[in-house]
């Protein structure tokens, strides 16, 4: 019985299916559906979410929106990166060439549409290296390198570190340069230093959202928000925004990181522990409203006594760690009608066209 998913190889589902059964499956032998059908019930939560008297059993999950103006230095910061990013796809002549490029603008691409910040950090590591680079055969070692930088990671410093080691390597198997990438890498480098010492268009859209839902005319009211984000730097640069806007203090604001301790002085919110109790417990008693963490709050982690609200930050990578994150006020024990699940789309885009 398990809400759990699998890795989805179908060895290490048969290998379960033959702890239940090893007459009817072998983790070698390929799946007879007849045979699973027997054994196997899967129950949807949209299949159960009534009672037999027709009241709810689970909250009813809203998708919503919150809807940014992007300003033209911003789309024009995307539209530079999209432009470098052609160049450099065509500037690859090697097999080894073409996996270090994907690698780094893969990552340059995530972390633009995460924050400036995040984006600033590896944009600068990117720059300096690929000055001194010269192509070259893919090495069995650097190409190691790169694959270990998209595992996950229990400790978010560790990954930044890894992150930022990989791009350096990567940016130095690519092939050099050519005039116009040089101008648009260095469009793109005055870009982001100035983007990252303020609130973008993103972060003022979240600012806005969470005056007008937790402190109408400047009073906490007892609602609560998780934000989620992918990125340590865009969580760090986040805290400081909300710091400046009168956001955090009192304890009103805390942060969950991948790396900080498990547990340690009860109440003194530095430690995962003592903030999971505190967004936990009643509002009249603790005095958090805004749950700011990356993805290491998402899994296996109860957060639904008093949130009904979460809000996606960027949009992960992997689409099982964004259920991974609903899962935390979208679960059982949930006392609230509905949860709200908040995603960020540019301004006007239900009249926009692909492209």
């Amino acid at each position: 019985l398990s809400a759990t998913p699998h890795n989805g190889y179908s060895e290490s589902f048969s290998a379960l299916l033959e702890l239940l059964d090893n007459q009817r499956f072998a983790r070698a032998v390929p799946l007879n559906r007849a045979q699973l059908e027997a054994v196997m019930v899967r129950r949807m939560k949209s299949e159960l979410e009534l009672r037999w008297d027709g009241s709810r059993r689970f909250a009813k999950r809203c998708v919503l929106h919150l809807e940014v103006a992007y300003s033209a230095a911003e789309r024009r910061g995307h539209q530079a990166l999209k432009e470098y990013a052609q160049l450099r796809a065509k500037s690859a002549a090697t097999e080894g060439e073409r996996f270090a490029t994907e690698f780094v603008l893969k990552l340059l691409k995530k972390r633009l549409f995460s924050s400036p910040a995040a984006f600033a950090t590896t944009l600068e590591k990117h720059a300096r290296s690929v000055v001194a680079a010269q192509g070259g055969a893919p090495g069995q070692s650097w190409q190691r390198q790169l694959e270990d930088a998209d595992r996950d990671y229990a400790d978010d410093d560790d990954y930044e570190n890894v992150a930022s080691e990989a791009v350096e390597t990567a940016s130095r198997h690519v092939a050099p340069l050519a005039a116009e990438e040089k101008a648009l890498l260095n469009e793109l480098r005055t870009f982001s230093t100035h983007a990252a010492t303020r609130a973008d268009s993103k972060a003022r859209a979240l600012i806005d959202w969470l005056k007008t839902n937790l402190k109408p005319d400047g009073h906490w009211s007892d609602r609560r928000v998780i934000i989620f984000t992918e990125y340590r730097a865009t969580q760090k640069w986040l805290h400081d925004l909300l710091a400046a806007e009168g956001l955090a203090g009192q304890n009103r604001l805390l942060t969950i990181y991948g790396g900080m301790p498990l547990k340690g002085v009860p109440g003194a919110y530095k430690d995962r522990e003592s903030i999971k109790a505190a967004f936990q417990a009643n509002p009249a008693v603790a005095p958090v409203r805004i749950l700011l963490t990356t993805d290491a709050a998402s899994e296996g982690v109860n957060l639904q006594n008093h949130c009904w609200q979460l809000i996606h930050y960027e949009i992960p990578w992997n689409p099982n760690r964004m259920e991974q994150r609903n899962g935390r006020v979208d679960r059982h024990g949930q006392k609230h009608a509905e949860v709200h699940v908040h995603h960020f789309v540019g301004k006007g885009f239900d009249a926009s066209k692909p492209g």
